[in-house]
């Protein structure tokens, strides 16, 4: 299984701030966290889409009430595919990451 750690979990999902990732992962309880899998990230993600739908609007409280059914349906209201940009965001880790010669 592929981990990130939270420097390349921020670039990746284009957070410029440290306060904010750590305010992320505050909310969603994966704040001691060093490693995140893509479920982890996939959770950030969701999150970060969230709060910009209705910038200013949206809060983490209301996405801590949200059940994922009700976030899903949110997301397709707004015609939000988050698995296709998770997709997308696994695609582009993929090709930054050089592969290492195995050594024999």
């Amino acid at each position: 299984m592929e981990y990130l750690n939270k420097t390349q979990c921020r670039e990746l999902l284009r957070i410029q701030s440290r306060d904010t990732i750590n305010k992320y992962l505050k909310a969603l309880g994966l704040f001691e966290r060093t490693r995140f899998g893509w479920s982890e990230i996939k959770r950030i993600l969701e999150l970060q889409i969230f709060l910009g739908l209705k910038h200013g609007r949206n809060a983490i409280s209301d996405f801590e009430e949200m059940s994922q059914r009700e976030l899903e349906q949110t997301f397709e209201s707004y015609g939000v595919n988050v698995n296709a940009r998770l997709e997308a965001l696994q695609k582009i880790h993929r090709d930054s990451v050089q592969l290492k010669p195995a050594l024999l």
